[in-house]
C-alpha cells in the first residue's frame, strides 16, 4: 500500500489558492486614466480668417505651452524664411477677458525667421496656411495669469476658383516659388483701365477708403520691365490704403474679394502719366473702419 505524504494535499491546497487569487487580481485590475484634456473647458468656432467665437469655462489652469491645431490648412507649408501672416485673439485663463485682439486691424506680417518670429519660430515652421491653431501658455513674471490665444495663419498669395484671361490681355503663369510673370500680348495697350480676375476669392470685399493687405508686381508696358514686386526671397506682403495711390490701382481693386489675383491695365492718365502700366494683384486682406470700431468680420 502506498505511503501519501501529508503535505501533498496542502502543496494542492496553496496552488488553487494562489490561481485564484491571481484571477481575482487580474479582473481587480484597472486601466491607466488618459491624461487629461489641456483643451477642456475651451470651445472655439467660425471659419479661418474671421474673429472666432471662443467660449470659456474659467478660471483654466495651464500649466505648460500646448499648441493644437483646431483647423489643418490646405495651403503652402511654412519653410524658414518665409513671409508668414497672422491674426490672432488672446484671452485671459483667470477672468475670460479678451487681451489683445487683431482681428479688427492689419494682419501681423513677420518673416519666419527664428529673430523676428520668436517663440512661434518652430511652432510655425512646417505649419500650413489656412491653419487655425489654439495656444495655452502659462502666466510668467510679467503677465501673471495663463492665457489662451486662438490664431490664424493666414493665406500670402491668391486662393480661391481660377478664371480664363482673354488672349489679348497680359497672360499670368506661376514661377516655382508662386511668384506670378506676366507675358504681354502683341499689339497696343488698351486705352482705359481694363480690369480681369485670375483668382475669384470669397472672402470680404474691398470698399473705397479702406486699406488692402496685397502681393503685386507691376510691370512697365513699353519694356516688359518689372518696375516692383513684393515677391521673392526676403520680401513680405503690404498693407495699404486706397486713397493717395495711383487711382487706377485705387479704382481696380475696389469690390475685389479676399482671396482674389487681379490683372490691371492702367492707361498713363491713371498711372504716372508717362506709361501704361500693368498689375497683377493678390489681395489678402482688408481693414475698414466697421472692423476698426470692432463692429467688423476682421480680415
Amino acid at each position: 500500500m502506498p505511503v501519501t505524504s501529508p503535505r501533498t494535499p496542502l502543496r494542492a491546497l496553496v496552488t488553487v489558492l494562489t490561481v485564484i487569487v491571481l484571477a481575482l487580481l487580474a479582473g481587480c485590475r484597472q486601466e491607466p486614466e488618459p491624461p487629461p484634456d489641456p483643451n477642456a473647458g475651451i470651445e472655439v468656432a467660425g471659419e479661418v480668417g474671421r474673429r472666432p467665437l471662443v467660449t470659456l469655462e474659467t478660471p483654466l489652469k495651464i500649466e505648460k505651452i500646448v499648441t493644437t491645431t483646431l483647423i489643418p490648412g490646405e495651403g503652402a507649408e511654412l519653410a524658414d524664411g518665409d513671409a508668414v501672416m497672422l491674426a490672432y485673439i488672446a484671452f485671459d485663463a483667470v477672468t475670460g477677458e479678451v487681451v489683445e485682439d487683431s482681428y479688427g486691424s492689419e494682419p501681423r506680417i513677420l518673416q519666419l525667421t527664428e529673430d523676428e518670429a520668436g517663440p512661434l519660430y518652430d511652432e510655425l515652421l512646417g505649419r500650413t496656411e489656412g491653419s487655425r491653431l489654439l495656444r495655452l501658455e502659462p502666466g510668467s513674471m510679467t503677465v501673471p495669469d495663463p492665457v489662451v490665444i486662438v490664431y490664424d495663419i493666414l493665406p500670402t498669395q491668391a486662393v480661391g476658383t481660377p478664371l480664363e484671361v482673354p488672349e489679348t490681355l497680359p497672360q499670368v503663369a506661376v514661377a516655382d516659388d508662386g511668384t506670378p510673370t506676366i507675358t504681354l500680348p502683341e499689339g497696343a495697350p488698351p486705352n482705359s483701365l481694363t480690369i480681369a480676375q485670375l483668382i475669384r476669392g470669397d472672402g470680404p470685399q474691398v470698399q473705397a477708403g479702406e486699406s488692402v493687405t496685397v502681393r503685386y508686381v507691376q510691370m512697365a508696358w513699353s519694356t516688359g520691365e518689372v518696375l516692383d514686386s513684393t515677391w521673392g526671397p526676403g520680401t513680405l506682403p503690404v498693407t495699404i490704403p486706397l486713397v493717395d495711390r495711383i487711382p487706377g490701382l485705387q479704382d481696380g481693386l475696389v469690390d475685389a474679394a479676399v482671396g482674389s489675383r487681379v490683372l490691371l491695365v492702367v492707361p498713363p492718365a491713371q498711372a504716372d502719366g508717362t506709361d501704361t502700366v500693368v498689375f497683377v494683384v493678390d489681395v489678402l486682406a482688408v481693414t475698414s473702419q466697421s472692423d476698426v470700431s470692432g463692429e467688423g468680420s476682421g480680415s
